[in-house]
């Protein structure tokens, strides 16, 4: 059974018989998961400073992207939701991919924005539309 706990400063934690399940991920764990996608660190393995710090600079000019286009707005980077996790990370990743001597994919920004448009998106609202006439 699944209960969910939720606090106004602390992360959502998705208990499920004595196991914690984050619901939302910080902005090293974005970074740490960018370096990942980049095959620039092993599993287990620390991340170099100096590609931690340009990937790590690359963060905040993402989110205002995203916030600008309509996409996604992070509001605090510690409290990341962890559906838009995998998402941020891929575009991150492909932000900062001349750190790993990679090139920049726009088709790989189309796929995780449509993704994360996906994901933000509300429901049908059923509201009755009204016209406008002249």
């Amino acid at each position: 059974m699944l209960h969910y706990r939720r606090d106004i400063y602390a992360p959502c934690v998705c208990t499920t018989v004595g196991e914690n399940m984050d619901i939302t991920k910080t902005r090293d764990a974005l970074v740490r998961e960018a370096a990942e996608k980049l095959n620039i660190v092993g599993t287990g393995q620390p991340l170099e400073a100096d590609y931690g710090d340009r990937i790590n600079n690359n963060v905040d000019p993402l989110f205002m992207q995203l916030a600008t286009d309509g996409i996604c707005e992070v509001v605090n980077d510690q409290f990341i939701p962890s559906e838009w996790f995998d998402a941020l990370a891929g575009l991150l990743a492909n932000v900062s991919a001349s750190v790993a001597g990679k090139n920049y994919d726009p088709q790989i920004k189309d796929y995780y924005e449509s993704r994360l448009r996906r994901l933000t998106s509300s429901g049908p609202s059923y509201a009755v539309q009204e016209a406008e006439y002249f």
